[in-house]
């Protein structure tokens, strides 16, 4: 970036003026001036010094608020434009990373800058982004482009999806992606950006030098197992500069590389996770069959209870077995303002396992909080509401999780049944058995990604503020059901709120009998 060059100049300057005024203090303890007309006279000189130093002072502070200026005011246009429409800029991914970039690198740069000798300090109680969060978001950055196949190039220009999302990003910032994903082992996507960089790179670029961008492009190259085009990259940078060290350091190994790849190949690579239809259900490529289709209707339900009798639901049917629907229109805006009020300042990151094993993953990317019946009146009426829509007994089910996914957030396929050892309770802290159905409210519309799919049953739906998918996770005979499998796809612009109502096995036994024969009646289990 721009600002370490000048940090380093003014530091430079600075600290010689304060050597030569350090110096002067030091001699006026021990020199008695008015014992001598002589020494008086050096006096005079002294003071000319004394104000050539001042006014070399004066320049550079000068200097130094015109620089702070030409920062502010850059910081200041970019987020004006964020500011402009917080969400889509807070859930781009591009943008994303510039903000915490900013944030965790620039920011810091210019608190030393400004607490230098001044000490005028930037005053800040909320806590600050961290270089693990500029990584998380490049990480979610190339998930994104993954998922929905998006070219570096286009990203770079702000152009995503024949949609014009960003500015165009300049080299540096190229650079810093490329860099955090190299951290982050991507190293395919790391590449892509070096080459992007280097595409973008004239002499006029600030920030970054040609030989950084080759270095960084080479070492990604030969993470990747291509050592020969690594190498030329290598001796590109020797070209220029001899003496680089990296390049020195990493030419011999590349050699050596290449003579072993020559004689014994490379190691497979580890194949990805097989999801079926994950990736083409997220990007809305799936369609299913016209027969599949026709076998579907939407309907109102009003038979299950006297309550729907005066309020009945729309239904919307996506899959008779496993028996998956939608429910259209069960929130209303002023209880969904009230959820997401009250659970913001619960959120904490989303983790992955049971009860006794839960931990942090990058399967899930997001956060959550949890909301018990009695925390407020909007809980307790969508928890009966709840009840209207599934027959279910509450008494089994778990608080309501509203949660929200990040940049490029994302849940891989999973089951929300558990699957306990052998002789041990799954669940055990809750005690009422496996998650025999779950209810997943939509919280807010999502402008690109964020769709519920299904890969085993090639179902997928986008979500739709205040709408609700309900689906049984187990056969009605108990047993579970792995076709049930489903995730959530990446978060492409916008914020994705959701509310998770997880329904235990104990105490359906009347609401859902077990039947006599071994899956029993699916389709009509509602």
């Amino acid at each position: 970036m721009v600002v370490s060059g000048k940090v380093k100049l003014f530091a430079l300057t600075v600290s010689s003026w304060w050597l030569c005024f350090g110096l002067w203090s030091v001699q006026t303890v021990h020199a008695e001036y008015f014992s001598s007309v002589e020494q008086m006279r050096q006096l005079l000189k002294l003071e000319q010094t004394l104000i050539d130093n001042l006014e070399r002072y004066i320049k550079l502070h000068e200097q130094k608020i015109e620089f702070l200026h030409r920062q502010r005011d850059l910081f200041g246009k970019e987020l004006k434009e964020g500011l402009k429409r917080e969400v889509e800029y807070a859930s781009n991914p591009t943008s994303a990373f510039l903000l915490v970039n900013r944030l965790v690198t620039d920011w810091e740069r210019i608190r030393t800058f400004m607490e230098m000798d001044v000490g005028v300090k930037l005053q800040n109680k909320t806590e600050m982004p961290t270089g693990d969060d500029a990584v998380g978001v490049a990480e979610g950055l190339a998930r994104l482009q993954e998922m929905y196949q998006l070219d570096t190039k286009a990203m770079a220009s702000g152009k995503v999806l024949d949609r014009k999302l960003g500015r165009q990003l300049k080299t540096a910032e190229c650079y810093e992606i490329a860099n955090k994903l190299t951290i982050a082992t991507n190293y395919r996507y790391a590449v892509s950006w070096y080459r992007e960089a280097l595409r973008l790179w004239t002499t006029d670029s600030p920030g970054v030098s040609k030989v950084e961008v080759m270095n960084g492009l080479s070492y990604a190259l030969s993470q990747q197992g291509e050592y020969e085009e690594a190498l030329e990259f290598t001796n590109k940078v020797l070209k220029l500069q001899p003496d680089n060290q990296r390049a020195l350091a990493s030419k011999d190994p590349l050699v050596k590389w290449i003579e072993y790849k020559k004689e014994y190949g490379l190691p497979p690579p580890v194949p990805d996770n097989n999801y079926k239809n994950y990736p083409s259900l997220c990007r809305g490529d799936y369609q299913r069959s016209a027969e599949e289709l026709a076998k579907l209707s939407c309907r109102y339900e009003h038979n299950r209870t006297p309550f729907l009798r005066i309020a009945p639901l729309k239904l919307e049917e996506l899959n008779h077995d496993p028996f998956i629907v939608v429910y259209h229109e069960v929130l209303y805006d002023k209880e969904i303002d009230t959820l997401l009020t009250i659970s913001k300042p619960l959120l904490q990151r989303s983790m992955v396992g049971d009860d006794l094993k839960k931990k942090v993953s990058k399967t899930r990317t997001s956060s959550n909080g949890w909301l018990d019946d009695v925390s407020h009146p909007v809980v307790r009426t969508i928890t009966r509401r709840t009840e209207d829509m599934t027959g279910l007994a509450m008494t089994a089910a778990e608080q309501l999780q509203v949660g929200n996914y990040g940049v490029g957030g994302h849940y891989l396929p999973h089951h929300d049944y558990g699957m306990p050892e052998e002789g041990k309770e799954v669940y055990p802290a809750i005690g009422k058995g496996n998650r025999i159905a779950t209810v997943m409210y939509y919280l807010s519309d999502v402008q690109i990604g964020g769709a519920t799919v299904f890969p085993e049953l090639g179902v997928g739906i986008f979500p739709s503020k205040g709408s609700a998918i309900f689906w049984y996770n187990m056969h009605a005979n108990g047993t579970v059901d792995p076709r049930t499998l489903h995730g959530a796809c990446p978060v492409f612009v916008g914020s994705k709120w959701v509310a998770n109502k997880w329904i235990h096995e104990h105490g359906q036994e009347f609401r859902r009998p077990c039947p006599l024969d071994q899956m029993g009646d699916e389709g009509t289990s509602l």
